[in-house]
């Protein structure tokens, strides 16, 4: 049998599971703490916090505050909504929500003139012809551009074919 000079157990840490269990209940407990002053109001002492209140119990306790008929009408009248200027309006429908918002809108998309000139127009055509002669003349039977040939030899036949016409 080996005869130790010192404890074979004392290389762990035995305390290392307890100390583990201490800051898991500090932080549990320092949680806790911040919870109850985050829920809590705060002291009438210090006005430096803003009081977090409830809205409707602003209002019902402010005799500052008076409304109209038509303001109380329209408080749980989901028809009715307040705009920016503080008119009630009927609340905009799905669609009109979506027109208002701008996604759909095509103001940046340049769009093409009206016409085309005869010449241009009869340029479009030649080329259409001569770019289907130079595709007939650099392409397989089965559709792949030949060894050795890119679509940029091709536009170049097809730009010297219009020439020639």
């Amino acid at each position: 049998m080996v005869e130790y000079s010192y404890d074979p157990d004392d290389r762990y840490d035995r305390f290392r599971d307890d100390r583990r269990d201490e800051r898991r209940l500090e932080s549990m407990m320092l949680d806790a703490l911040r919870e109850i002053e985050r829920l809590s109001p705060p002291p009438m002492d210090r006005p430096d916090r803003p009081m977090r209140s409830d809205p409707v119990m602003e209002v019902i306790n402010d005799p500052t505050i008076t409304m109209t008929k038509a303001q109380k009408d329209a408080i749980n009248n989901t028809r009715k909504v307040m705009n920016g200027n503080g008119r009630i309006v009927k609340a905009p429908t799905g669609r009109q929500t979506i027109r208002s918002s701008g996604q759909f809108r095509s103001t940046g998309i340049p769009l093409p003139p009206g016409k085309r000139s005869r010449k241009k127009t009869k340029m479009d055509k030649t080329m259409s012809k001569c770019l289907k002669m130079a595709n007939k003349r650099m392409r397989k039977k089965n559709g792949q551009l030949r060894k050795g040939k890119t679509m940029a030899d091709v536009m170049r036949l097809a730009h010297r074919l219009c020439k020639k016409s």
